[in-house]
């Protein structure tokens, strides 16, 4: 009998919606043509994360951009920080250098800086939060868990090259477009409904 208590609490316990997540660690970025790399290493404000107020506070994530020079070679274009306190989830950066990251290691979907579109020289060309982009009806169809608010689908974010922008699905099923020149947000029908 203690055995099957046990059981049915652990799927009780899986429907509310825990979520583990794995260490942050130092990701490198290439732009389609290679001719920019970015390098993300994650910072140390714990107390930064939804969830753990109280804990240590520290530097938020850093970006290293280089930039191809020439055939075979990298030079360091600019070091900045990124409104992440630990790490972003996504990052990528374009073939004209912008740098757009997506939610925050251990916080899907929360905050202020879910997108974040960077300028080459790292100034925030736009910062947005979900209520930035969705209604408060919308929001409300979105799945939660203990740490995050699920709205992307699990696939890639894919660059497009010619239009600068960065496209996903998002929760609901529509097509979401961001531009890296200007951080404005699209989003359309598609036949699909949810990821």
């Amino acid at each position: 009998m203690r055995y099957i208590s046990a059981l049915v609490l652990c799927l009780i316990a899986g429907t509310v919606g825990a979520d583990s997540w794995t260490a942050p660690e130092i990701v490198g970025h290439a732009s389609p043509k290679g001719q920019w790399v970015a390098r993300v290493i994650p910072g140390t404000d714990m107390g930064g994360v939804y969830g753990y107020a109280g804990e240590k506070r520290g530097e938020t994530a850093t970006a290293i951009v280089y930039r191809l020079v020439s055939s075979s070679n990298y030079a360091k274009h600019k070091e900045f920080k990124l409104l992440n306190p630990i790490a972003p989830v996504f990052a990528a950066i374009a073939d004209s250098g912008e740098l757009i990251t997506l939610d925050n290691w251990h916080n899907m979907g929360i905050g202020k800086s879910v997108v974040v579109v960077y300028s080459p020289d790292g100034g925030i060309v736009r910062s947005l939060g979900l209520m930035d982009i969705y209604s408060p009806a919308e929001l409300e169809k979105f799945r939660l868990s203990t740490s995050s608010i699920w709205w992307r689908c699990g696939r890639r974010p894919q660059l497009d090259r010619l239009a600068n922008t960065l496209e996903f699905m998002d929760a609901p099923g529509s097509s979401v477009e961001i531009s890296l020149k200007t951080g404005e947000v699209k989003r359309g029908p598609t036949s699909r409904t949810g990821c």
